[in-house]
């Protein structure tokens, strides 16, 4: 019976909101002008996107941060698998300190803030270190490489290390 009413009441609130709109257009008024798409530097949007990851490791929000990941590292660890390797490491703030891009390559670095939730050193901290990932553009988006292992070295056109 409640989720009938809850149903009930969301389609009342949609509908009546169409109403409004459609009733505004018929009056003259005409719809707000689309957003004209700016164009980002490839350093804008790999900043765009390690801002939204990072957003998403101070919330603690492992989906979000799942769905980062380059789709050859999806396909190696399902979600559930990323879920349990993460766990003892909150992260409470963040800065993006720099941004470097050299062709479908990115790399960022970022000074984070975080505590341990493991008992023998929570009483510890917070923390504060340096913290350089590694990116890869797939599509024109920018996702974090699965591997982080060469995250210090230099990027170099092509993906390909000296």
């Amino acid at each position: 019976m409640r989720r009938t009413m809850v149903h009930f009441l969301l389609l009342w609130v949609a509908a009546s909101l169409s109403t409004c709109a459609g009733q505004a257009l018929a009056a003259g008024q005409s719809a707000p002008p689309p957003q004209a798409r700016v164009e980002q530097s490839p350093e804008e949007a790999l900043r765009a996107r390690a801002t939204e990851f990072w957003d998403a490791r101070v919330k603690g929000d492992l989906v979000t941060q799942y769905g980062f990941l380059e789709a050859s590292a999806r396909e190696q660890m399902t979600l559930t698998g990323f879920v349990r390797a993460r766990g003892s490491v909150n992260f409470l703030s963040y800065l993006i300190e720099g941004v470097e891009v050299a062709g479908d390559q990115g790399r960022v670095l970022a000074k984070a803030r975080f505590r341990m939730s493991l008992p023998q050193v929570e009483r510890f901290g917070p923390w504060t270190q340096a913290a350089i990932t590694r990116w890869v553009r797939e599509g024109g988006v920018w996702y974090l490489k699965g591997s982080q292992e060469d995250a210090g070295q230099p990027l170099t056109p092509g993906g390909k290390q000296p």
